[in-house]
């Protein structure tokens, strides 16, 4: 399994012909997904935000599956649950949902947050069935407080966790550092890699941070 960062909250995960693609972003702010990693057979939308949900602009034909929402599914050999939550202020006049969505993938589950604006409950964490990569909004600014969100990652207890959603050039005035986060879950700065490599046999035992860079092309 090879995992990596489009940029924003957007990663493609991929496994033999099978390819995933979670939360694409539309071109923005000099930042858009790479024409050779813009096809998937399946694509999963945390929420309404066109910054994750512009799987229409994906180049693939024949068109990807499109999950948007909480439930069980299987798709090219991927078997997938979204877990709905809240994201945006408690006060806000409509309410806006976020999709957690966990994907099984060669015998590894890996779980993508969104951006959830409240702890999960007990009973959403094991939905997740125990993933062992959890991908994170590590900058977001109106997701959780950081406080909150590093309390859900030790909660969950994944052995891998990929920060996405943290400050790049070009993103800074909508993005929080990596720095903050990386403090806050006592790890120090890993040197940033092209992609993640993965297999059950070389899954770590112990929590690792793993940064990854962004293939968002200017």
């Amino acid at each position: 399994m090879d995992i990596v960062w489009l940029g924003h909250a957007a990663v493609r995960i991929r496994s033999g012909n099978t390819s995933l693609i979670m939360d694409p972003y539309p071109p923005q702010e000099g930042m858009r997904i790479p024409t050779a990693l813009a096809s998937a057979s399946v694509v999963t939308v945390s929420g309404g935000d066109p910054m994750h949900s512009a799987a229409h602009l994906l180049d693939a034909d024949p068109a990807p599956l499109v999950i948007d929402g909480p439930g069980e599914y299987q798709a090219s050999r991927l078997n997938i649950r979204g877990v709905r939550t809240k994201r945006g202020a408690e006060d806000a006049p409509e309410p806006l949902w976020n999709t957690v969505y966990s994907v099984e993938v060669e015998g590894m589950m890996v779980c993508h947050l969104g951006t959830p604006s409240t702890v999960l409950t007990d009973d959403q964490t094991e939905e997740l069935s125990s993933p062992q990569v959890l991908i994170v909004p590590a900058g977001a600014r109106d997701g959780l407080p950081l406080p909150d969100l590093v309390e859900m990652v030790n909660t969950i207890s994944p052995r891998v966790v990929v920060p996405v959603m943290h400050g790049r050039s070009g993103e800074e005035h909508r993005l929080n550092e990596i720095g903050p986060f990386l403090q806050a879950m006592g790890a120090s700065a890993p040197e940033p890699q092209s992609r993640l490599t993965l297999t059950r046999s070389t899954m770590p035992q112990e929590l690792q941070v793993v940064l990854l860079q962004p293939v968002g092309v200017e």
